[in-house]
């Protein structure tokens, strides 16, 4: 079914609002933070320990008590399932900083009250000095990212205004994810970088589908070659969130889980700013 020319440039005010409370979020979090985003271990150092531990973990009181036994500010507690019983593995703790493994270790035993064996857990360092050269590392690699997909979308249209509502859409997709990771506390890692240069290529996908078919086919009305494009696109994204759905269900890694989470946000922020942010520019540069 589809909605009014005059109803659909309504909808406008949906990606306005969700970018609004996405900057918002990063702000909000800035004030008490001093960080948009609170950067994981690989970005920030520290040392993270994996305990094969199936009893249930109350993580808030384990962090807290962690915390004050370390010494530390940031301490990050969670749990790991099997995806086919169900059933929790492992306990993953992480600290920022120069912490010793073993003083990690020592934390562990003191909250979970048992001895850890050396076959039931295994421990990752990263020092500080090494955590940023990879933040600087992947700051560039994002930046250049961006910049050579921007340069694509202008080299393929030739016009400075459809390539200007291309690029700001992807922005957009990428601020959405950024307000949401802020919001739920995801930190920012080289997994959920990786997960964001994925919806740069996505975004343009989507954006470049729209585009063509609004500025280089001809007949009929705008707001019907939108909705045309729009068939095609929505199919695309459905079957794609509906993999990430399943990976971040299914998934016993953290790592993919979060890869997966991200991806789920960027598409859904994806299908909103293409399809009504976008559409409504490319509708109003037609008229």
């Amino acid at each position: 079914m589809k909605i009014s020319e005059s109803t659909y440039k309504k909808l406008v005010v949906i990606p306005i609002i969700l970018i609004l409370a996405s900057v918002s979020m990063l702000f909000i979090n800035y004030s008490n933070t001093g960080e948009f985003l609170v950067k994981g271990i690989d970005l920030e150092g520290g040392t993270q320990i994996t305990i094969h531990y199936s009893n249930p973990v109350d993580i808030s009181k384990a962090e807290s008590n962690i915390r004050e036994f370390l010494g530390v500010a940031d301490v990050d507690v969670v749990t790991t399932t099997n995806p086919a019983s169900r059933k929790q593995e492992t306990v993953i703790i992480s600290a920022s900083g120069d912490i010793e493994g073993e003083n990690l270790v020592e934390a562990a035993e003191d909250y979970f009250g048992i001895t850890l064996a050396p076959n039931t857990y295994s421990i990752k360092m990263l020092g500080s000095s090494l955590a940023i050269t990879f933040w600087s590392q992947a700051k560039w690699a994002f930046t250049f990212a961006f910049i050579f997909m921007a340069s694509v979308v202008f080299i393929y249209f030739r016009t400075p205004y459809p390539s200007f509502t291309v690029v700001l859409a992807i922005f957009c997709d990428i601020l959405v994810i950024l307000g949401f990771m802020s919001l739920v506390g995801i930190k920012l890692s080289l997994a959920t970088i990786a997960a964001l240069l994925m919806i740069l290529g996505y975004g343009v996908d989507s954006n470049i589908l729209l585009a063509n078919k609004i500025l280089k086919e001809s007949g009929g009305l705008v707001i019907d070659r939108i909705y045309d494009a729009m068939k095609t696109g929505l199919v695309m994204s459905a079957s794609t969130i509906s993999a990430m759905l399943v990976l971040v269900i299914l998934s016993n890694s953290i790592v993919l889980q979060q890869i997966g989470l991200v991806l789920l946000i960027g598409l859904i922020a994806d299908l909103v700013n293409t399809w009504i942010l976008n559409g409504n520019l490319l509708l109003w540069h037609q008229k």
